[in-house]
């Protein structure tokens, strides 16, 4: 089986480099005459190995007939050798995956999101991006940064849970960059100066089919993670957040109401006035697009809990998100909001007004 077939000599010089040397046949270099020529000598000399790799040809005629050459010999008990492994890596400034950073939302709905990448020349490029959930792109700076260097800023920024900073995936922070451009376009604002000359080089924007916290944190069942929804306001990254502009001033109002009303004195009475006074402005106030920012705030600050190994919180937090995304469930029923609007009201000068004038 090692002699080469009769065919071999009338062969076209691609297929006969092909069958002699290591090089591989480009796509339409040879007919199907040929092909067919080219599969049979390699048959003869039992040649799994090359007709594997014909096998995997992107023409199909050549492809089909290397296919057939080889489920022949293994009818003749000539085993192929095993498929080669594949491996696929990528070359250039971003083949290595350096974690980014993204810091808590604030009250105003605010951040901080830092896209590293390793520069070209050695260190890493540093993309610093202040972002609002509402406005959008607020800022954007670009620098370098030796490795050790910035390293060193990573892990100190990490270690203090007063600024409640964590590590995120570059494609992640790749995507809050785009999203809050997108949104600042969206709302008519221009980008920072030097974003444009600079996005085409943050590189390639993939959008995911769902938030990466779910894949960390899956959610607690409604039932267990509803009444706890409110303990959320106990974690240094949730509670400065605050109910929406639109709502302050109506909440104002119908408190007012209340601590000059003289028809009711019961406490009792009056705590049930503002719990209704609050389920009205929620109503009023929080519409569907209050309700998905402040969804996808919780599925962010469930990303950084999970990040930290705060699993638990973090599975509340991404809890608390379905159910805000649960349309068929008023906002003013959950406890989320109503603990949100709660911690703005003075309980007790609203029972007793007049010794809290």
């Amino acid at each position: 089986m090692d002699e080469p077939g009769p065919d071999v000599a009338a062969l076209p010089e691609a297929a006969r480099a092909f069958l002699e040397g290591e090089v591989d046949l480009l796509p339409g270099a040879i007919g199907a005459e040929d092909a067919e020529r080219l599969v049979q000598a390699l048959i003869a000399r039992g040649d799994a190995a090359r007709l594997e790799r014909l096998g995997e040809s992107r023409d199909k005629s050549v492809a089909k007939s290397a296919r057939r050459g080889l489920h022949l010999l293994r009818t003749r008990g000539a085993a192929p050798p095993p498929a080669r492994r594949r491996e696929f890596r990528v070359h250039g400034p971003y083949a290595e995956e350096v974690p980014s950073l993204a810091s808590m939302i604030d009250g105003r709905g605010e951040r901080i999101v830092w896209l590293v990448r390793p520069a070209q020349e050695g260190g890493y490029e540093v993309y610093q991006a202040e972002i609002s959930d509402e406005r959008g792109l607020l800022a954007f700076t670009a620098g370098a940064v030796a490795k050790k260097e910035w390293r060193a800023h990573a892990e100190r920024v990490i270690a203090d849970r007063r600024l409640a900073v964590g590590e995120v995936t570059g494609a992640h922070a790749r995507w809050l960059i785009e999203q809050a451009w997108e949104r600042a376009i969206a709302a008519g604002r221009s980008a920072p100066e030097g974003f444009a000359a600079a996005r085409l080089s943050l590189g390639v924007v993939a959008r995911p089919d769902r938030h990466p916290a779910l894949e960390l944190a899956p959610p607690l069942s409604p039932d267990e993670a509803r009444p706890r929804l409110g303990t959320l306001f106990e974690l240094p990254e949730i509670a400065p957040w605050i109910p929406p502009r639109a709502a302050l001033d109506p909440l104002d109002l119908e408190l007012g109401q209340i601590a000059t009303s003289r028809l009711v004195v019961d406490p009792t009475q009056r705590e049930a006035q503002v719990d209704q006074a609050i389920a009205r402005v929620i109503e009023r106030t929080l519409t569907p697009e209050e309700r998905d920012r402040y969804a996808e705030r919780l599925r962010e600050t469930a990303l950084l809990l999970a990040a930290r190994g705060a699993i638990e919180e973090a599975r509340l937090a991404v809890a608390g998100a379905a159910l805000i995304d649960d349309r068929s469930s008023p906002a003013a029923d959950n406890p989320f909001f109503e603990q949100m609007f709660k911690k703005l009201v003075n309980a007790d000068r609203l029972a007793h007004p007049e010794e809290n004038p």
